[in-house]
């Protein structure tokens, strides 16, 4: 589960892209082509990543309160699956067949060589631009599970692939268990020409819907690494708690939460302090959707929007025995065709599960 929309084409640059501009007329422009994480024809280029400080949080702090919210309603009735199934629906089209062509809601996400570095071969390490040409199941052997590159990765909200296949790309003896709650975005990730079922398990689960939702498809302590990207922020703070232990769970000691999602202080929330420049409206970007609770929206269709604070992630993280720290990511997002320039404001952070002593 993972902001994104746009009816038409949405694009994804190093995090997700919403333009807005001084005027009316240009901000209804940038709205309709870039409400979900990316905007179309947008380039992106990184400013600047900063830790930001963070008040510990504690377990108290971290408990859902007594009644329920909004936003939990919203995932434990299952309309956070729901609505993510309408949007890559909307992206096929009505009645068409989910595998009859890829679906290009977002941009693969080839930073992640970079950033989840710690899962890529000794090459990619050393040139993380360098080219990966598209999986050729029929050319390429299976991973090979002696390899020192050898990782087991879970993905979680892996959509149609755009995180999973860069990844497999650029270490071909990665295996990845690809979880969506989306059935048509599996669907066409399993359609894909890339797809191997020797290096990809892609199945579908809505994370919402038990306290262990993979039980019976990963076992304990199996995994090297859970990735996330853009996910975390479509989950409730109850929700929230229980895929953190899932992610403990899974992982072997030694294995890592690795992810990027939105942060408090990103100018698409309404309350956030900083990032802001002149002439944008804070929070106005998910218009016609709404806010239905601190930092945490509602698109107009339907889909759930969580701006996390680093504190509080570390806290659930940190109750379910996974050690780790947040850092702030900035990027100035452009759209040349407007001459629209803002910085985006993200969360990003690594998790570890100790080896026992």
């Amino acid at each position: 589960a993972t902001g994104r929309r746009a009816t038409g084409r949405r694009v994804e640059g190093i995090g997700e892209c919403v333009m807005r501009a001084s005027l009316a007329s240009l901000s209804a422009r940038v709205r309709a082509a870039s409400i979900h994480p990316a905007a179309s024809r947008v380039g992106v280029r990184v400013c600047s990543t900063a830790r930001r400080p963070t008040s510990r949080a504690t377990a108290a702090d971290d408990e859902p309160p007594a009644s329920s919210s909004p936003a939990a309603d919203r995932v434990s009735s299952g309309e956070g699956a729901r609505s993510w199934e309408r949007f890559y629906r909307t992206h096929v089209g009505k009645g068409a067949d989910p595998s009859a062509k890829p679906i290009r809601a977002f941009k693969d996400r080839h930073y992640l060589r970079r950033e989840f570095a710690e899962l890529m071969p000794q090459s990619i390490r050393d040139d993380p631009k360098a080219h990966t040409p598209p999986l050729d199941p029929s050319a390429l052997p299976p991973p090979d599970v002696d390899s020192p590159d050898h990782k087991v990765v879970l993905e979680l909200g892996c959509g149609v692939g755009n995180s999973a296949f860069p990844m497999m790309r650029a270490n071909p003896d990665m295996f990845v268990h690809a979880c969506d709650c989306s059935e048509t975005a599996i669907a066409n990730l399993r359609a894909s020409p890339e797809f191997d079922p020797r290096r990809c398990d892609a199945f579908v689960a809505d994370l919402a819907a038990d306290d262990s939702p993979l039980a019976e498809k990963i076992g304990d302590g199996t995994c090297d690494a859970v990735t996330g990207v853009f996910f975390f922020s479509a989950l409730d703070s109850r929700t929230f708690g229980h895929v953190a232990a899932e992610c403990w769970r899974v992982l072997k000691p030694g294995g890592s939460v690795l992810f990027r999602d939105y942060g408090l202080d990103d100018v698409k929330n309404a309350e956030g302090t900083k990032g802001a420049t002149r002439g944008e409206t804070r929070g106005a970007e998910f218009e016609p959707g709404r806010q239905i609770e601190d930092a945490t929206y509602v698109r107009s269709d339907g889909t759930l929007a969580v701006f996390l604070d680093e504190a509080r992630v570390e806290g659930v993280f940190r109750e379910v025995g996974l050690e780790g720290e947040c850092r702030r990511v900035t990027h100035e997002v452009v759209n040349r065709k407007l001459n629209v320039r803002i910085t985006r404001s993200f969360v990003q952070g690594r998790f570890e599960k100790k080896a026992a002593a």
